[in-house]
């Protein structure tokens, strides 16, 4: 759990910085917080929409609730201004578990919904405006990402 609300609040936080997130994905509110469900479903089945990926290669199963780093990824594919996005947060957070964080979360996400079960979405609009971003410019750089992701594969 600490793991995927770190990634949630890592793509919050860029959103909030420059307008775009980090990782992406599909924004959900849960029981313990907000969730990008991409790194859930990852977490939980090694596979995103039943298809095959190479998290398998970098992180372990999970056991007790818990993945361990298995093999270094890099990161090549990360910016200077997402490296040091990465360590603020890591260091703001570190010694939290994740019943702090989640709380946290409750405490400082105003696009996160409380929930007994189940999940509701939260839209890139809501999350914009949450964090005080224009939301037509969130929603452009989402469309134009999408678009450079798929022509570039």
């Amino acid at each position: 759990m600490k793991l995927v609300k770190l990634v949630y609040l890592l793509d919050r936080e860029s959103i909030a910085r420059r307008g775009v997130p980090v990782v992406g994905g599909v924004y959900l509110s849960m029981r313990n917080g907000p969730v990008t469900s991409e790194i859930l479903d990852l977490i939980n089945a090694g596979s995103l929409w039943h298809c095959d990926t190479n998290w398998a290669q970098f992180i372990s199963d999970r056991q007790n609730h818990e993945i361990i780093l298995s093999r270094d990824p890099g990161v090549q594919h990360l910016s200077v201004f997402e490296l040091e996005l990465i360590a603020q947060l890591f260091g703001q957070f570190e010694k939290a578990d994740q019943w702090a964080i989640s709380e946290w979360c409750h405490e400082h996400c105003g696009e996160w919904l409380p929930l007994d079960k189940g999940t509701e979405p939260i839209s890139l609009a809501e999350l914009a405006l949450e964090v005080g971003q224009p939301v037509e410019e969130v929603l452009e750089n989402a469309t134009e990402r999408n678009f450079l992701a798929e022509v570039f594969g």
